[in-house]
């Protein structure tokens, strides 16, 4: 989507668009409704298909300019693709505008049938096009898709310039009643990374597990060894008292690839609420605070992200004083 919108804004005319709260949609978004009118149609013919879009422009002003009345342009989610200055929103942050029970304004005659999502970026400049942000959007469209119900892939998660893929013109006329072609747009443009997103959105179904009793795992013996919880990975797990001081447990062994990374432990009322996992991708590292007091025995996600063969998951125990910080299994799938 192009429109003309100032790089330079200020907090407070983002916040007059609209009190930021969190998302009852989907969680890792902070829903920022408009203030003061209504942009979408309340009814239409379902949400079949996601829709990405390039701001042609830059996120916080982006969220300021689409919550302006006088504007007729509206969209469901805002992705971010970098952190420009120490003041800006975090790559890949999400923003929500618009509920998904009802229908934007982005995409002229496709509107009453699909959600929309805005990309911060340039179409002719592919460095934004962030790992942040791929790994942000990717679930996000899954997310939509199983809203919908339909499937995902490259029919029903599509490019605001979709027009000018003749297969996906034909199976939409054969398929829907709206005009493939209403759209003069191009973007995300042929920087976007297709095949990046749709590995996120339907990732490997093999996987890499590592408990803490296998050859990839490592810990120094202040971690204590525990068989006490039932709902563990394994025959046991490693435990240790939070406290100032650097001692990570490691877990080594990433494929390469896209993947999303998961951590397994047993809940309980004296776990962390902020356990302070660390995952290597690609050779940088991301954080991911975990609360173990819920989610036990199962598979809980870091994120998803691109992984060169061998990196590693940490967990450290450097977190709020007073509790337990449980290292048992990771898995990247």
């Amino acid at each position: 989507m192009k429109y003309t919108k100032s790089s330079v804004i200020t907090l407070a005319s983002v916040l007059a668009g609209g009190i930021a709260q969190a998302s009852t949609d989907y969680g890792p978004a902070i829903y920022r409704p408009m203030s003061g009118c209504s942009k979408w149609n309340s009814s239409g013919n379902g949400h079949s298909f996601a829709v990405c879009h390039d701001m042609e422009g830059y996120y916080a002003s982006g969220i300021s300019y689409l919550n302006r009345c006088d504007i007729s342009v509206s969209i469901n989610y805002m992705v971010n693709g970098k952190q420009d200055t120490s003041t800006d929103y975090p790559a890949g942050q999400i923003d929500q505008q618009v509920r998904e029970s009802v229908y934007a304004w982005h995409a002229r005659c496709w509107n009453s049938y699909m959600f929309g999502t805005e990309h911060e970026g340039f179409r002719n400049s592919p460095a934004w096009y962030t790992t942040e942000m791929y790994n942000a959007t990717g679930p996000l469209q899954r997310h939509l898709m199983d809203v919908t119900g339909k499937a995902k892939d490259r029919n029903h998660v599509i490019g605001h310039d979709e027009k000018r893929n003749a297969a996906w013109v034909n199976w939409a006329n054969a398929n829907y009643a709206f005009d493939p072609t209403c759209n003069s747009h191009d973007d995300p443009g042929p920087y976007w990374d297709w095949a990046r997103l749709m590995s996120i959105i339907n990732p490997p179904t093999t996987s890499v597990i590592v408990d803490n009793s296998n050859a990839g795992f490592a810990a120094s013996t202040s971690w204590a060894t525990s068989t006490g919880s039932t709902d563990k990975y394994g025959a046991d797990y490693r435990y240790h008292s939070t406290s100032a001081l650097s001692d990570q447990a490691v877990w080594t062994g990433s494929p390469s690839g896209t993947h999303t990374a998961y951590a397994y432990y047993p809940q309980g009322s004296n776990r962390s609420t902020t356990a302070p996992y660390t995952v290597v991708h690609g050779g940088v590292s991301s954080a991911a605070s975990v609360n173990q007091q819920i989610n036990g025995g199962t598979w809980v996600s870091l994120g998803t992200y691109a992984f060169n063969a061998g990196e590693a998951i940490k967990l450290s125990f450097w977190t709020g004083t007073g509790f337990v910080v449980v290292a048992d299994a990771v898995k990247w799938q």
